[in-house]
């Protein structure tokens, strides 16, 4: 039974394995992106829930009330940071996707160090070597900053909607990955449900108005680096137990570094500031409002996921997950006016539906490897 009546925490371990559909595609995406995802990937052990059926925090009114703002944050700031990215890369005039993430992480990288080195908010309990820094840290620093940079280029191509349409492939594509690693494949259930994923999205891939083959490519790119990030942080980092926070300390400047030099040879030569100045002054209160906004939705999207979990439990996380996948969807319809055919909505209702099953026999423990 589900432990989604109120009381005490359960005690702390690692949360089971997790193919979040919402992937790190300028939310972190999710990843981002996810700090659920790093969170487990690094087993941090400390911090992170015991079971799914972890009791939710809400032992009086106010537990009840941050498990509530936490639950509703989550919800909203990958969204919000989705909707921010594509409003200052259409209607704000700067179409500059990899200088956007590298504000994104580097934003992430300065309040992390805030946090560990400054206020102490969270305690800096491991040391690494250049070695192991250069070895490790540095290839999931670099996995990540190109799932970003992918991500984050969708939105010049495609439209919000079918983009998150589109992100129903991930599991199809973690599976293959994983395969390619040596982790086995999952039983009949899980992949029957997988597979009726992809066709709930191939549906809804026929009924788009505005296909893009070149945007369709660097989305199916973003997804297969979330898979490989993924299993590199369970393979390079696994054993560290790093804390959420203490991860992006360590990751975050380096895949920032990497998403600075891809911006040197792609954005920065076709970058027209005396354009995008004029669009400051012109309306220098949204514009500049934005920007700070994506800086600070950066941070959030990537420890919002990990302050669900342990306040609640995973099977909240997904709910959540496929909710605000929804309300990305709708939030293009509403302030992009994109075009959203039946077929599309028939596909994606399929695959959300199926989404969700496949997320209740990974949570069930049918999903394992066989």
């Amino acid at each position: 039974m589900l432990g989604l009546a109120c009381g005490d925490a359960a005690g702390p371990s690692s949360p089971p394995h997790e193919d979040d559909h919402d992937s790190t595609h300028g939310e972190p995406s999710d990843a981002t992106s996810s700090l659920l995802k790093s969170s487990q990937a690094t087993g941090d052990a400390a911090l992170a829930p015991s079971s799914t059926e972890k009791l939710w925090r809400c032992d009086g009114p106010i537990e009840l009330a941050v498990t509530v703002v936490v639950c509703i944050l989550y919800a909203l700031v990958g969204p919000l940071l989705i909707l921010t990215n594509k409003y200052l890369m259409s209607k704000g005039n700067f179409p500059h996707p990899l200088l956007l993430t590298a504000l994104t992480q580097a934003s992430v990288a300065i309040i992390s160090a805030v946090l560990v080195r400054g206020l102490r908010v969270v305690p800096l309990q491991h040391e690494f070597s250049t070695a192991f820094y250069l070895r490790n840290i540095a290839t999931v620093g670099f996995s990540t900053a190109v799932t970003m940079c992918l991500g984050n280029s969708t939105y010049l191509f495609l439209s919000m909607a079918f983009i998150e349409i589109l992100k129903g492939f991930a599991p199809v594509v973690t599976m293959m990955v994983q395969a390619l690693f040596g982790e086995g494949l999952p039983r009949a259930k899980p992949a029957v449900a997988v597979l009726l994923i992809c066709v709930g999205t191939a549906i809804a891939s026929v009924g788009e108005m505005h296909m893009s083959l070149v945007g369709m490519l660097i989305m199916f790119g973003s997804i297969y680096f979330e898979a490989v990030r993924l299993i590199l942080t369970q393979r390079l980092l696994g054993d560290k137990r790093l804390h959420v926070v203490e991860g992006l300390y360590y990751i975050a400047p380096c895949s920032c570094f990497f998403v600075l030099l891809a911006a040197l040879f792609i954005d920065v030569p076709r970058l027209d500031m005396p354009r995008f100045w004029l669009q400051l002054q012109r309306d220098p209160w949204t514009t500049g409002t934005l920007i700070l906004a994506d800086c600070l939705l950066g941070f959030a999207v990537n420890t919002s996921s990990f302050l669900v979990i342990q306040r609640t439990n995973v099977i909240m996380l997904k709910l959540l997950s496929i909710s605000r996948n929804a309300l990305v969807v709708l939030s293009g319809i509403v302030f992009f006016s994109e075009e959203v055919t039946r077929v599309q909505i028939v596909g994606y209702s399929i695959t959300v539906v199926f989404f969700a099953v496949y997320n209740y026999l990974q949570i069930s423990g049918a999903a394992g490897p066989r």
